[in-house]
């Protein structure tokens, strides 16, 4: 999926990769009522235990796959018909500011669980990459250097060079993943502390060395009507997710806003990215990532040739499960640290957008207020009444399909907000000027280099066949003229 949108998508330095958003269709998928059978094991100290399991697990799994790329089609036709396109004319800088905003806000549980695991630990990742990415970051370190002259003639020197800032993230995971190391391996960490670093020699050994996913690996993919349903909410929210995501990723990077063509061609890039994962994979969709936008904030590292080296070491990483073992033995506490900076980070993205926004307007306060605090207190509401069987009740109405979809909608912080905000900020009453939308205009304008603009976003396969047949200009995810200069990867 990364790659689908590194050459073929919105061309923006972003990753792309499983989504929560998913995750609630793809319970409840199985969370089913399973056929269980009971058999006999020799457990790992030689006693014979007996075990139940659901022998139709794969036909669950069939069922995941199925939904998830009929759904992706659908999210194919959203793009491919310039459907988001047209949303982006009622979307103003108060809707995109929620919408970015929320993507880190909502997101503050999860951060808060990690991060309290340790909160030592957490607080150093934090403290650390505050030190080299900010206070730090104009003091230059020495790197070696080799410079080939003519001949055979090779000098060696020392460049100072200002990186603390661009490797702030590297730096800080790597100390704080050797300190963990160094108390797990001295036993100072006691056994099931959340900070010891897993033994990695017993993990390497048990994992596989090469495992390639493949089509129909379990089985024939299976369609359902509440399933479909289901996916269909959780493509849209991973969809509207993306699209604050590609925003904040153009605007960390240094890019002018993304024109329609390009968002058009990332959700229908993201659609094909979805239906691979539900033809190979296991069955969950994938969307942006927000981590990955904040790490281009942090580090000033927004080129499309790092995340694709990014996305080809993935790759390996999925294919080859010693090397997916040694990250995956990261402890939780310096995820929760990372989750702390670069939540906060993308946040703080969607906020700079009221720099357009008359905030002396009393309708403007009335319309962020509300679409924000909905957006965070209606998830954490709908979590709290799902998770108690007591009270699940009271949002089933006896239709399963129709269960599913209230279920997403009401998880996804990104979907409430945003709708609650583009549904005020276009029935109340107020001026362009006073909306923000002439000033965000007005900026786009300004900053908008058509040269530039061609070669961060214009994709090359499309702009040749868009030359010979100049009839595909009228497609909504090719740009109506032809790209000024060269493009470039």
């Amino acid at each position: 999926a990364t790659m689908l949108q590194l050459f073929f998508g919105t061309r923006l330095p972003i990753i792309q990769s499983g989504a929560a958003v998913y995750f609630a269709v793809a319970k409840a998928i199985l969370s089913k009522e399973p056929c269980k059978e009971v058999y006999h094991v020799i457990d790992e100290n030689g006693n014979n235990v007996t075990q139940t399991w659901d022998p139709n697990w794969h036909e669950r799994m069939a069922e995941l796959q199925g939904n998830l790329m009929l759904a992706s089609l659908c999210q194919v036709a959203i793009g491919g018909f310039g459907l988001v396109g047209l949303l982006l004319k009622v979307i103003g800088p108060i809707t995109i500011t929620v919408l970015i905003s929320l993507l880190g806000f909502c997101l503050a549980g999860e951060a808060g669980r990690m991060a309290s695991l340790i909160w030592g630990i957490s607080l150093l990742i934090v403290l650390l990459v505050t030190v080299f990415s900010e206070y730090l970051k104009n003091v230059p370190v020495p790197v070696p250097t080799v410079s080939f002259g003519s001949g055979k003639k090779t000098k060696c020197g020392v460049a100072w060079l200002k990186l603390l800032s661009t490797l702030s993230i590297m730096i800080s995971l790597a100390l704080v993943w050797g300190l963990c190391a160094i108390l797990t391996a001295t036993d100072t960490l006691p056994e099931g502390d959340p900070a010891r670093v897993t033994n990695l020699t017993t993990a390497i050994d048990a994992a596989k060395w090469f495992y390639f996913p493949y089509p129909g690996q379990f089985g024939t993919p299976k369609v359902t009507l509440g399933g479909f349903i289901g996916f269909i909410a959780a493509v849209i929210g991973g969809m509207i997710e993306s699209l604050g995501d590609y925003y904040a990723c153009a605007k960390l990077a240094g890019a002018p806003p993304p024109p329609s063509y390009a968002l058009n061609r990332g959700v229908m890039m993201e659609g094909v990215g979805c239906f691979l994962t539900g033809l190979c994979g296991p069955g969950v969709g994938v969307t942006s990532y927000s981590e990955n936008i904040a790490a281009i904030g942090l580090t000033k590292v927004g080129s499309r040739r790092v995340i694709f080296c990014g996305g080809i070491f993935v790759l390996f990483m999925g294919v080859i499960g010693k090397i997916g073992v040694l990250f995956a033995s990261m402890p939780g506490p310096i995820v929760g640290g990372m989750y702390l900076v670069m939540f906060g980070v993308v946040a703080a993205v969607g906020i700079s957008n009221l720099r357009f926004v008359d905030l002396t307007s009393s309708r403007n306060i009335f319309v962020l207020g509300i679409s924000l605090y909905m957006g965070i207190v209606v998830p954490m509401w709908s979590g709290q009444i799902m998770a108690d069987p007591n009270t699940a009740g009271a949002l089933k109405t006896g239709n399963k399909e129709f269960d599913q979809l209230v279920a997403v909608v009401l998880s996804s912080g990104m979907i409430v907000g945003s709708s609650i905000s583009c549904l005020l900020d276009n029935t109340l009453p107020a001026t362009d000027k006073e909306r923000g939308i002439t000033g965000y205009r007005q900026a786009n304008e300004d900053c908008t280099d058509k040269d530039l603009l061609g070669k961060i976003y214009r994709e090359p396969v499309m702009e040749f066949f868009a030359k010979k047949l100049p009839i595909l200009r009228k497609l909504p995810f090719v740009p109506e003229h032809e790209v000024p200069g060269k493009i470039r990867y």
